[in-house]
C-alpha cells in the first residue's frame, strides 16, 4: 500500500514540476510575414510590435522619424505546436516527466532561426522600410555545414 501511495505523489509530484517542453511547444510563436511588412504603407508600428514582440532597441530621429530593430524567432504553425504539445505531456504522463531530459532540448532545436529585423518609420508611425538585416541559424543546421564543410 505504502508503494502505490508513493508512486501515487511522485506521479501527481512530477507533473507539477515538468512541462517546460510542453510550455515551449504550445507558446511557440506563430510564423511571420516578413514580406508583407517588406511592401511597407499600411502596417503601424503598434501591428509590428504584435507581431514581432517589442523592439530590441527604438530610436527617434530629429525629423519625428523612428528606427526599430526586432529580435525574433521563426514560429511554427499552430497544428504543429498543437501536435509537439500533446506528444510532449502524453511523454511527461506516460515516463513520470523523464521525457523533459529530451523535450526542452529539442523544443529550443525546433524554435526556428532568430532573426534581427529593422524597421523605420514615418512621423505617424506607419512603416516605410523593413529589412532582415540578420539570421542566426538554428544549432542543428549550424552542425550540418560544419560536418559537410560548408
Amino acid at each position: 500500500m505504502k508503494s502505490i501511495a508513493l508512486a501515487l505523489v511522485m506521479g501527481v509530484a512530477s507533473l507539477f514540476t515538468s512541462g517546460c517542453g510542453v510550455y515551449m511547444a504550445f507558446t511557440q510563436p506563430p510564423p511571420v510575414d516578413t514580406t508583407s511588412f517588406e511592401a511597407g504603407g499600411a502596417w503601424s508600428r503598434d501591428v509590428i510590435i504584435e507581431k514581432l514582440g517589442a523592439p530590441r532597441s527604438s530610436t527617434r530621429n530629429a525629423d519625428g522619424t523612428r528606427e526599430d530593430v526586432y529580435e525574433f524567432y521563426e514560429g511554427s504553425a499552430t497544428g504543429w505546436k498543437i501536435l509537439r504539445g500533446v506528444f510532449h505531456l502524453g511523454a511527461d504522463i506516460f515516463t513520470l516527466a523523464l521525457w523533459e531530459i529530451v523535450a526542452t532540448p529539442s523544443e529550443y532545436l525546433l524554435r526556428g532561426d532568430k532573426i534581427t529585423a529593422q524597421a523605420t518609420f514615418d512621423k505617424n508611425d506607419r512603416i516605410t522600410s523593413f529589412r532582415v538585416v540578420g539570421r542566426e541559424e538554428k544549432p542543428l543546421e549550424k552542425i550540418h555545414k560544419k560536418q559537410n564543410g560548408s
